[in-house]
């Protein structure tokens, strides 16, 4: 039985490890005991636009108007934002007639209006992303500091990036896991970490896709080297956030990788799914899934990029050289 192999030591993982000098790496700390550099010092402009607001805290009587308004305003953003939205009807359609559809949306509205409830301020978000983007310049100061759209995309994307100066954050995706929309849309494994807790987390997220740029996936190491990639950055520009919230565990789920880091180890290189190419067999090791097939119940989906992020750790504490 498959589940064995995590009560047993397998002599050629031994080897394997001894091969590659792996070590175990144990770290739910919210900044203790990391060397966390002082960043006061850099100053942040953040441009922030509330766009859900601009769309629907209007009068419906110059919507049309308003819609070209904001076309203009933000010509590049409204045409990735009506492209994210649009429909197949309205394929052919105007920048300008797809936000005016949605903004005379009454699904979309509502939604918008119980969003603003939770939302209506953000300033406590907007001083945590600040933060965020003051280690996000300290490590890469080349980057430039994105200018940050919110809105409502009726669940269909949750951010995107259109390059690295412009970030879009899909407000109802934070809406708690208990949000009663979800639960016809997402399987929970999905929407239990559709919280506010998550929302800066995202923003950086999104910011490190743009730092690693894109990659080749030939197999299930190069999907869990580059998701380990994505979580040491994080570790980087959220210091001070659990790692629970950064990698979307619960406590738990955290606790039984750490308890089983080499047997998780034994099963992928037992069941040689580390340079398997086909993604049928590894997609959810590395993607969100209710748990990881063929481990014990208690495993989540996603083992993959976690042992990914304690290679990635590992490799950065042997070459102290190498910088972020």
């Amino acid at each position: 039985m498959i589940i064995s192999l995590f009560n047993t030591t397998i002599k050629r993982v031994i080897v394997f490890f001894a091969a590659i000098s792996y070590c175990t790496i144990f770290s739910m700390s919210c900044g203790k005991g990391k060397n966390i550099p002082d960043v006061s010092h850099i100053e942040i402009d953040l441009d922030l636009i509330r766009f859900e607001k601009e769309m629907y805290d209007i009068d419906s009587s110059i919507i049309e108007q308003k819609a070209q308004e904001l076309a203009f305003k933000y010509p590049d953003f409204i045409k990735d934002y009506t492209s994210v939205m649009r429909e197949r009807s309205q394929k052919d359609s105007s920048d300008v007639f797809v936000l005016t559809h949605l903004m005379k949306g009454k699904q979309m509205k509502m939604l918008h209006d119980t969003c603003m409830v939770l939302y209506n301020n953000l300033s406590e978000y907007e001083e945590e992303i600040k933060q965020a983007l003051q280690f996000y310049k300290y490590y890469f100061p080349k980057q430039p500091i994105p200018k940050i759209f919110t809105g409502i995309t009726e669940f269909t994307y949750q951010g995107f990036t259109s390059g690295p100066e412009t970030m879009y954050l899909g407000l109802d995706y934070f809406m708690g896991k208990e949000f009663r929309h979800y639960r016809s849309i997402f399987p929970n494994y999905q929407s239990q970490f559709f919280r506010p807790e998550q929302l800066v987390r995202s923003s950086m997220e999104l910011l490190t896709g743009e730092v690693l740029g894109d990659y080749k996936e030939n197999n299930m190491l190069d999907a869990m080297i580059y998701n380990g990639k994505k979580l040491y950055i994080l570790d980087h520009l959220l210091p001070y956030t659990p790692d629970s919230i950064k990698i979307q565990f619960s406590t738990e789920e955290l606790q039984w990788c750490q308890n089983n880091e080499f047997e998780v180890w034994s099963f992928f290189s037992n069941e040689d799914l580390l340079y398997s190419p086909d993604k049928r067999k590894y997609m959810k090791y590395v993607m969100p899934s209710p748990h990881s097939p063929g481990m014990p119940p208690e495993a989540p989906g996603r083992t993959a990029n976690w042992i990914g992020w304690q290679i990635i750790k590992r490799y950065m504490k042997n070459n102290p050289q190498k910088s972020l």
